[in-house]
């Protein structure tokens, strides 16, 4: 797992998938992933949120694989390792 050192914005790349973790204003945390921006998480600390947007992507993913949405190319192997029909 890659961290950089922003205050601001935490990038964690973990299992080949970019996040973005940023505290909230009300606290907590609030993470995204740069390649899905529509999947978004939160939580209480670090390990909390990274472990919500995790599995808020893997949701997203599945639902999108449903209704043939688009997949991003990087994705499309965490779909597959992931998500058990």
């Amino acid at each position: 797992m890659a961290k950089s050192n922003s205050p601001e914005k935490l990038k964690v790349i973990k299992g080949g998938v970019e996040y973005e973790i940023e505290p909230a204003e009300e606290g907590g945390y609030i993470a995204s992933v740069p390649l899905y921006p529509s999947c978004i998480s939160q939580g209480e600390t670090l390990e909390e949120t990274l472990g919500n947007i995790e599995d808020a992507l893997l949701g997203c993913l599945a639902a999108a694989e449903e209704l043939n949405l688009p997949i991003p190319k990087e994705l499309q192997l965490l779909l597959r390792q992931k998500v058990k029909p």
